[in-house]
């Protein structure tokens, strides 16, 4: 007989484009690409041609993904995993998780303790959020606003190198 604590029961599921999207006017690919002239002309000047070469194939692959749609794909939350429509993460392995707007999709962002990927994120309905939240919440910690790599960056340069030692004499 199988252990009932070991069967794995699907919570909540919903279908949903793989990435946010958001089709760009052309007016926003003459400014991009005005200003991409402009740069290169400054870096030409300055001998940096590998760096011209990385900021066109940077426009190139934004120029991409703003133009193809993404597929839509079945996703799950269970109460032992996380599906992004086949791949499966383990509950163990999610640290946190948050909501963010992105574009004009509302997603739910899961933080890893994986190497790859460090961040999951799955494109929800708006009207969902608090439905899902109930969910997962019970299951994951959740956060307000996870700090972004530039906050953590910041805070790990001010902890290694206290540029201000009054600030450290007003602390204590």
């Amino acid at each position: 007989m199988a252990d009932v604590h070991n069967i794995e029961k699907i919570l909540y599921e919903w279908d949903a484009p793989e990435r946010s999207y958001q089709k760009k006017d052309k007016d926003f690919w003459i400014t991009a690409i005005a200003l991409l002239i402009l740069v290169s002309v400054i870096l030409f000047f300055v001998k940096e041609f590998l760096l011209i070469v990385a900021l066109i194939s940077i426009l190139f692959l934004y120029y991409v993904l703003s133009t193809v749609p993404p597929q839509m794909i079945h996703m799950k939350i269970s109460n032992k995993a996380v599906y992004f429509g086949e791949v499966r993460y383990l509950l163990g392995d999610l640290e946190n998780f948050c909501f963010k707007k992105n574009l004009s999709s509302e997603q739910i962002l899961f933080g890893t303790m994986l190497r790859f990927p460090r961040q999951i994120a799955m494109v929800i309905d708006e009207t969902d959020k608090e439905t899902i939240k109930s969910i997962v919440e019970k299951r994951i910690p959740y956060v307000e606003n996870p700090p972004a790599f530039i906050d953590k960056l910041t805070k790990w340069f001010a902890d290694r190198l206290p540029l201000d030692k009054n600030n450290k004499s007003q602390e204590k």
